[in-house]
């Protein structure tokens, strides 16, 4: 979670891998009043105009409602798959298409969702990189068996970069990672390693990289980390890269946050008092003290707090900073025994000017609250 307040600029992202465009449509299911004759009866009429009733709205609606686990019947569901069929491919990419071809991935036995996805050979690329077919193909790589998911990911090899750039098809290939196995998903994290300092300072790519990090195992990720940590400063100044930096903090392995830990602790004070790579050092802390290699960290933790409380005024120049006294408070939150005795040491000392300042006051709560809960 985020912190509220404080820093921003959109310091924190929001949830943004919603496919783009789906809330520009309002597709809630309509509340269809009609007795099952009247249905069979409209079910005929939207059947007899098809492909081109379920590119229109109304008829979309009513092929979706009849496509409900709980509305409409197994040879309903059949009827609709058989007449859809043949444009399947159309259908999703269409703006109302293509929620029934959705519909149908839902409701169809396993042999009507291999049969539906042969339809989409050859154009899983268009429909990736495309507004609606990117979510047709997300459904796919979520309900289909291993097999299939792996003819489908096939047709993108060679364009992994392409559909990382893209607005539509970036979440497709975080999609592929999701639902795939670390190894069907190789070809993904060679192709992001190639461009590894690039794509991890891409809007979509820093993305790609993160869901790369949270699923594959360390040796997969071995060479992209290796690429990332050679450019850790310029990345975690960076307003994607570093998502992908803090993102190695929890995923690597201790050598990889010991590299981080130290390229930090090189340039403490230029890393906390900048915007975006505060939020690093503020990982730094919290991996070094709560995170699973922690007990392996003790002595890289230690060499953090001397940084901090040994480092003439560097406390004091922190805690009074805007985007500073956000690293000041992790330090308070993260101290034990000694250290935390020795930080309130030093900021009952720097209390008069601590009030005097909004980030000071942070720091003053921050503290306050550590007291009541301890």
């Amino acid at each position: 979670g985020g912190k509220s307040g404080g820093k921003g600029g959109g310091r924190r992202r929001g949830r943004r891998d919603e496919s783009p465009g789906a809330e520009s449509i309002n597709n809630e299911q309509p509340d269809f009043r009609m007795s099952p004759g009247e249905a069979s009866k409209e079910l005929d009429k939207v059947l007899s105009k098809m492909p081109d009733s379920a590119m229109e709205q109304e008829g979309s609606r009513f092929l979706q409602w009849r496509l409900l686990d709980n509305i409409g019947e197994d040879e309903e569901k059949d009827r609709i798959f058989a007449v859809a069929l043949p444009n399947v491919a159309d259908l999703a990419s269409d703006v109302f298409g293509n929620f029934v071809v959705q519909k149908l991935f839902e409701r169809g036995t396993p042999d009507q969702r291999e049969r539906l996805a042969d339809k989409m050979q050859r154009e899983v690329f268009n429909l990736s990189t495309h507004k609606y077919g990117c979510r047709v193909v997300q459904k796919m790589l979520e309900l289909l068996p291993t097999e299939a998911q792996v003819t489908i990911a096939s047709e993108l090899k060679g364009k992994v970069l392409q559909c990382v750039e893209d607005m539509h098809g970036n979440h497709v290939i975080q999609a592929m990672v999701k639902h795939m196995s670390s190894d069907s998903v190789d070809f993904v994290s060679k192709a992001l390693t190639d461009s590894a300092e690039r794509m991890a300072a891409h809007m979509y790519g820093c993305r790609v990289i993160q869901r790369l990090l949270e699923k594959c195992t360390q040796e997969q990720m071995a060479d992209l980390i290796d690429k990332i940590l050679g450019d850790v400063e310029r990345l975690s100044m960076d307003k994607h890269g570093n998502y992908v930096v803090q993102c190695v903090l929890e995923h690597g392995d201790t050598e990889d946050i010991r590299r981080i830990i130290d390229a930090i602790r090189k340039d403490f004070s230029t890393f906390a008092k900048n915007k975006v790579s505060s939020n690093v050092v503020e990982k730094c802390f919290a991996v070094a003290t709560t995170g699973s290699s922690s007990n392996l960290l003790s002595e890289d933790r230690e060499m953090l707090y001397r940084e901090v409380l040994e480092r003439g005024r560097l406390l004091e120049d922190l805690a009074t900073d805007k985007f500073g006294n956000y690293a000041v408070q992790s330090i308070i939150r993260y101290s034990r025994g000694e250290d935390r005795v020795a930080l309130r040491k030093r900021i009952d000392a720097m209390e008069p000017d601590l009030r005097a300042s909004a980030a000071g006051k942070h720091i003053l709560g921050c503290m306050q609250k550590l007291e009541d809960g301890s």
